[in-house]
């Protein structure tokens, strides 16, 4: 009998390869923009968008331990102010009886009232914890304006709502079977949803 060598495995050559080269990186390139006014996303909740300029105004380059200390002490700077905000609406809950009595005194409680000391900081740990947040209205009005923008453009604001208006009606009525007479994805070029 004659004995034929089995055939060198397709996983096994794959792997090898795979354990070859490897890219590695050394630096992190950060690039800075202005805030502007968006005109380019859909925020979930109302009023103008948050965009960036077209050109950057500053670049930065860090080593890899570098930029990891940075993003951690960034994020935790993040929770900080979260867990802050988060306090006073507390603290302004507690003294309008959950919202329901006026109080002059919740009224005129700021992020200024709320110290370090009363964050459960430790509790949370930071990376778990961060992710890109909503911004409120009100906040993206402000970061808008501290970054100079001296007029925000009011008809975006329409323009967001209808947006999200038509983005909550998705394909049509049809029951069963489709009418393309009154069928609005038929009418639409597209088959019947």
């Amino acid at each position: 009998t004659l004995a034929v060598p089995a055939a060198p495995s397709i996983l096994r050559r794959s792997r090898a390869r795979r354990g070859g080269k490897r890219v590695r990186f050394a630096q992190v390139t950060v690039y800075y923009f202005a805030r502007r006014q968006g005109f380019t996303c859909v925020p979930s909740a109302g009023g103008s968008s948050l965009g960036m300029a077209p050109r950057h105004h500053r670049a930065r380059r860090y080593s890899l331990s570098q930029f990891a200390h940075l993003r951690q002490v960034s994020h935790r700077q993040h929770l900080r102010q979260h867990l802050r905000r988060e306090k006073l609406r507390a603290r302004r809950r507690e003294l309008t009886q959950n919202g329901t009595v006026p109080s002059a005194e919740a009224a005129g409680l700021t992020l200024a009232d709320v110290s370090d000391d009363d964050l459960d900081v430790g509790q949370v740990e930071v990376g778990d914890y961060f992710y890109l947040q909503p911004l409120p209205t009100k906040r993206r009005r402000a970061l808008l304006r501290a970054s100079g923008v001296r007029r925000i453009d009011a008809e975006e604001r329409q323009e967001l709502r209808a947006l999200r208006l038509s983005r909550e009606q998705c394909g049509c009525l049809c029951r069963l079977t489709c009418e393309p007479r009154t069928c609005a994805c038929s009418q639409a070029g597209i088959q019947c949803q």
